[in-house]
Parts: C-alpha cells; sequence; structure tokens
C-alpha cells in the first residue's frame, strides 16, 4: 500500500486518515489511566473512527470504558506549535486534540497517559481538561471552557495553538469563528499531540501538526 501523508518540510507532519493516507507506525496507540480497556481505530472510506461496543446507554451515548480510542504522534513537539485535525461527531460528543508530557507505561507495558490535556469538541460548546495523576489515581478538571452549539453529523476543524512565552505556555483553542485561551503552565517542552475519540461515534478526517 502507498503510504501519501509525510513530513511536507522540516517541522511539520500532515496525514489524511484515508486509506493509505498515513502510516500506523507514525502513531503510538495510548491507553486511558482510568481504565484497562485499549481501542483502536477503524478505517473507514475517508476517516477514522474510534472503535466502540454494541453497548448503548439511552439517548446513543456508549459506554466509555469501551470506545474510548486515542493515539499520539510518535514524534515529540520541542516547543512552539499548532496542532489542527478536521473532525465530526455522529451524535453528541467528544473528538478531541490531546497534549501529553510524557508517555507513560501501565504494569502491563502498553503506553499509557499521565499528565495530559484535552481539547474537546462536543454538542454544547469547547471544553480543555487537565488530567493529572494523584496520590496514585486519575484527577482531571476543566480548566477552560466556552458554551455554544455545535452541529452533529457536521465537519469541524478543531485547532489547539501551543505557545511558550518567558511566563507561562499558553493555550489557544479555536473552531469555526469561536476563539479562547487558557495557561497550562505544567505543560513541559517536548510534549506529545494526538486525538481522541470517546463517549460517542467519532470520525477523523485528517491531522497535522506544525512547529514554529
Amino acid at each position: 500500500m502507498l503510504f501519501v501523508a509525510a513530513m511536507a518540510m522540516a517541522g511539520e507532519y500532515a496525514c489524511t486518515f484515508t486509506e493509505g493516507g498515513w502510516n500506523k507506525e507514525d502513531w503510538i496507540l495510548m491507553k486511558s489511566p482510568r481504565w484497562d480497556y485499549i481501542g483502536g481505530w477503524v478505517q473507514k472510506d475517508g476517516y477514522i473512527q474510534n472503535q466502540v461496543s454494541d453497548e448503548k446507554l439511552p439517548g446513543e451515548q456508549l459506554q466509555r470504558e469501551t470506545n474510548y480510542s486515542s493515539m499520539v504522534y510518535k514524534e515529540p513537539a520541542p516547543g512552539n506549535a499548532t496542532i489542527s485535525a478536521t473532525t465530526l461527531f455522529e451524535y453528541k460528543m467528544a473528538p478531541l486534540i490531546v497534549l501529553a508530557n510524557s508517555i507513560d507505561k501501565n504494569a502491563n507495558g502498553n503506553p499509557q497517559y499521565a499528565e495530559h490535556w484535552e481539547i474537546v469538541l462536543f454538542n454544547e460548546g469547547l471544553n480543555v481538561w487537565h488530567h493529572q495523576i494523584v496520590d496514585g489515581k486519575p484527577y482531571w478538571r476543566k480548566a477552560a471552557f466556552v458554551n455554544i452549539p455545535f452541529e452533529a453529523n457536521k465537519k469541524y476543524t478543531l485547532v489547539a495553538q501551543v505557545q511558550f512565552t518567558s511566563k507561562c505556555p499558553i493555550l489557544t483553542v479555536s473552531c469555526n469563528d469561536v476563539k479562547f485561551g487558557c495557561m497550562i503552565p505544567e505543560l513541559k517542552r517536548g510534549f506529545y499531540a494526538g486525538i481522541t475519540g470517546c463517549e460517542g461515534i467519532n470520525r477523523f478526517y485528517d491531522f497535522k501538526l506544525v512547529i514554529k
């Protein structure tokens, strides 16, 4: 199979999630520290979607433990970067861009998140979640948000811009005409960037990482 995605120039990675448009070897499949489940990705015609179970909760929301699929690009970002992904949610939630300080491993040797951030798109707006391990247990808090409706079954380009300043790293999030930002002082240079699909069926059409 011909692999057509590549580093277009120094400091940039871009791919489309079409058949042959991306290379799985460029990505590290990650698990959440919240569950033992490790979800993969399903290749569709023109996009990938998170692997989900058939068990659904009322209102078409899926069981969280068995629909979480996440991966990060294998090369860390050394500093300022812009990450973007074209995505779609079929019901209410919740495709996202993820930023991770490191790649840890669980007791079985599987790559697992420790401290990381989720930039989340869903039907009621955009959220930034900060995840940590506190006293050996997963802990998360909402670091920033904006409430505005987004439509199901519609493509959106989600963008996360990271800028390391003399005082503190700044995260700027944009999607359509919505734009907001927050401080993320715990983010370190050399972070990993990727995507996660969860809480419903999420499609991803492309991904781009630009180092500035």
